[in-house]
């Protein structure tokens, strides 16, 4: 790797942790690019596989193909933020890059990531390009975006970016000007794939695992801040299918995984004013989207009943930050 420190075969310098949940084919693709199609002479990283529970035969075929990649095999699906710090446990590498299964990695993305972070040790994590698959469009609106605010969540929850997508709370937590062809500071870049320095990843305690899925990437990300600046890399680029592991959840679900996390989030990081106004707005609007899905869809009430629930549940206080 150009930039990278020397270090034997033994104890790669990258571990790629790849949690995954019934996307046999797409994790196969992002294995294969990670160990197989790469630059000539790049060192090989090591690969953890973290199968939450897949049905569909992933760890089995990641083992037969890749004997030498480590598979951790979960009973139920422990999430995302679970299954990335039991790969990271798994591995001793001076760098973690934590990849979803649906990205390939283009040839040179992961050695450009670990170099970037070697010669830049007051970073301590940096994000790549990701781009729509088969093409090289940037993910505009998701591979980089600003930190959570109050605003930019109301108009989310409230329906405004779809309404009037280029408003300008939405645009700023979009990043919709960022320049992504040029390497440069950031505050959010997509959890789907980020390079973390171990030792700032292990000084947080990893990963949240009280989220489930949603805000467990903004949530490290913020915290990691403390240990150093965050990175874009616009020349590490990796092809991005985006939404496997949610294609086939039924809406009910997303409801009841999408709105825990955010308020967990806002309990950590955001003042006691901000943390009442969103449950206030979230909690009056799922009261009405309850009612107004009742006849149609019962599941997608009662998971609306429970957002209702938790927002006037009492919250979190700053004794449970992390």
């Amino acid at each position: 790797m150009p930039g990278v420190p020397a270090r034997s075969q033994a104890e790669p310098l990258v571990d790629v942790v790849v949690p995954t949940h019934n996307t046999c084919e797409l994790t196969m693709s992002c294995v294969e690019s990670v160990l197989e199609l790469g630059d000539p002479g790049e060192a090989s990283p090591r690969c953890v596989v973290v199968d939450n529970a897949s049905t569909d035969g992933t760890a089995d075929a990641v083992e037969r193909r890749w004997p030498q990649t480590t598979v951790v095999r979960n009973s139920a699906n422990a999430g995302f933020a679970s299954a990335c710090n039991q790969g990271a446990r798994a591995g001793s590498g001076e760098f973690v890059l934590f990849l979803n299964s649906d990205t390939v990695a283009q040839p040179g993305a992961v050695s450009r990531l670990a170099a970037y972070l070697a010669a830049q040790p007051g970073f301590a994590a940096a994000g790549a390009k990701l781009v729509h698959a088969g093409t090289q469009r940037a993910q505009v609106g998701f591979a980089v975006r600003a930190l959570p605010t109050l605003s930019a969540q109301l108009a989310l929850i409230l329906g405004l970016e779809r309404v009037w997508p280029g408003n300008p709370v939405s645009r700023r937590q979009l990043m919709l000007d960022f320049d992504y062809d040029r390497t440069q500071e950031a505050e959010q870049p997509a959890g789907a794939c980020l390079m973390c320095r171990r030792e700032a990843f292990e000084a947080v305690g990893g990963f949240d695992e009280g989220f489930h899925y949603w805000f467990e990437d903004v949530d490290l990300v913020r915290r990691l801040r403390r240990h150093g600046r965050i990175a874009y890399v616009h020349d590490a680029v990796f092809e991005h299918v985006g939404g496997a592991t949610f294609e086939t959840w039924h809406r009910a679900e997303v409801i009841a995984s999408r709105y825990p996390s955010l308020f967990r989030y806002f309990d950590k990081h955001h003042p006691c004013s901000e943390r009442v106004a969103l449950r206030v707005v979230a909690g009056a609007l799922a009261a009405m989207r309850a009612a107004a899905w009742a006849p149609f869809d019962g599941r997608r009430a009662a998971a609306y009943l429970e957002v209702m629930r938790l927002a006037l549940a009492p919250m979190r206080g700053a004794k449970g930050r992390r």
